[in-house]
């Protein structure tokens, strides 16, 4: 059990961390290779992890959204913000 909180708190501080790439809205002039190679390598893999436990999310999320007539928003939110910054930017870009 001590072990689940542990990765549990890991996983969350990492998750948390990316929002920070999100507020930066100046572009990179040009896309280096040590960039594709951080964005291929680091940033990638946690988009997809991100992507899929904000599916997971979602799902879970709807029986307290479809109510409320909320759930296109929280789609966005949970899902469709996250995958287009991940997988539909050029690679190397911020």
């Amino acid at each position: 059990m001590k072990r689940m909180i542990i990765l549990l708190m890991v996983l969350f501080l990492v998750l948390s961390l990316n929002g920070l790439a999100f507020a930066i809205d100046k572009p990179a002039p040009d896309a280096s290779v040590s960039g594709i190679v951080g964005d291929v390598l680091c940033v990638i893999p946690q988009g997809f992890v991100e992507t899929v436990l904000g599916e997971v999310f979602y799902v879970i999320s709807l029986p307290v959204t479809i109510p409320l007539e909320k759930k296109n928003e929280v789609r966005e939110f949970l899902v469709t913000d996250p995958y287009d910054y991940y997988f539909k930017r050029p690679l190397g870009e911020m």
